[in-house]
C-alpha cells in the first residue's frame, strides 16, 4: 500500500494550498481507490465551489458601481427590499461641482474632457468612500453623496466635513499633474447640509435608483451653486451636528427658500 498511500499523501497538501484542479488515480486496493475517488470528487466540488465564488465577487464588484456597499450586500443576501419607497433619515448631504466646466470643456477635445472627468470622479469618489459615504449620483460635472444611509452614522455630519476637506486636498495635488498634462486646473465649489429626507428607491418598477429626496438635498445643491472656487459652504445644522466651531459667512438668501440661509465656511 506504499505506492497508493504516496500518491494519496501527496494529493493532502495539494488540497491545502488550495489547488483543484489535481485529479487522483489508484488502481490497486479497493478501498483505496474508493478514497481516491472520493478525494477527486471532493477537489472537484472545491473547484466549482471556488468559481462560484469568484463570479459573486465579481457581481459585487460591478454593482458596487452603482450602489452603495449595504445595499449590494442585503441584496445578494436577498434581504433588501427592492420595493419603490423609502425611510425617513436625518441624513447629511454634499455637492461638489466644477467652476466654469464650460469654458474648461471649450479649450478641450471631448475625449480629454471624459478623461479628465473620470479622474476627477475617481479622486472624489475616494474622499466619500474614505469616510464611509454613499455616492449618490454623478450629474454632469457635479458629484452628489450622502451620510447617514443606508446604514445610520451618529457622525455623518462630521464625515461629510471631512470628506470635503479630503476632496480639495486630493484635488490640490491632481492639480499639480493636471497642470503640466493638459495645461488647466479644476477647482470646486462644495455644499454641506443637514437634514431629514425620505432615503429608498424612486423610479419605476423596471428602472429604479437609490436616492436620496428631500428640502436637506436641494439646499445642498443651492449652496454648491453660491459657494466661491476652492470653498466649502456649510450650514448651521450640519455645523451644529457635526460639533464644529466654524468660521460665520452670514445669512444669505437660496433659490427656493423663503427665509435667508445661515452660512458658515468649512476650512481645509
Amino acid at each position: 500500500l506504499r505506492g497508493p498511500s504516496a500518491t494519496l499523501g501527496g494529493f493532502r497538501p495539494e488540497l491545502s494550498a488550495r489547488r483543484f484542479a489535481r485529479r487522483v488515480s489508484i488502481v490497486s486496493g479497493a478501498e483505496l481507490a474508493v478514497l481516491g475517488d472520493a478525494l477527486s470528487d471532493a477537489a472537484a466540488e472545491l473547484e466549482r465551489s471556488e468559481e462560484a465564488m469568484r463570479r459573486e465577487q465579481a457581481i459585487r464588484a460591478d454593482l458596487g458601481r452603482y450602489l452603495p456597499a449595504e445595499l449590494v450586500e442585503a441584496i445578494i443576501r436577498r434581504e433588501a427590499s427592492m420595493e419603490l419607497g423609502g425611510q425617513r433619515r436625518e441624513i447629511t448631504v454634499l455637492f461638489a461641482d466644477v467652476v466654469a466646466f464650460t469654458p474648461l470643456s471649450d479649450r478641450l477635445p471631448p475625449e480629454q474632457v471624459v478623461s479628465l472627468l473620470n479622474e476627477l470622479f475617481t479622486l472624489l469618489t475616494g474622499a466619500v468612500f474614505r469616510h464611509e459615504g454613499t455616492v449618490d449620483k454623478f450629474i454632469g460635472d457635479c458629484v452628489m453623496a450622502i451620510w447617514g444611509a443606508p446604514t445610520a452614522q451618529p457622525d455623518h455630519a462630521a464625515r461629510a466635513l471631512a470628506a470635503a476637506r479630503d476632496m480639495m486636498r486630493f484635488l490640490e495635488s491632481a492639480n499639480a499633474a493636471w497642470r503640466e498634462s493638459v495645461g488647466v486646473e479644476i477647482q470646486l465649489a462644495i455644499g454641506v447640509h443637514t437634514g431629514e429626507a425620505v432615503v429608498g428607491n424612486v423610479g419605476s418598477e423596471t428602472r429604479m435608483e437609490y436616492t436620496a429626496i428631500g428640502d436637506v438635498v436641494n439646499v445642498a445643491a443651492r449652496l454648491e451653486t453660491i459657494a466661491r472656487p476652492q470653498q466649502i459652504l456649510v450650514t448651521r445644522a450640519t455645523a451644529e451636528a457635526a460639533g464644529r466651531e466654524l468660521p460665520r459667512v452670514g445669512e444669505r438668501e437660496v433659490p427656493g427658500r423663503a427665509q435667508k440661509v445661515e452660512l458658515f465656511e468649512a476650512p481645509w
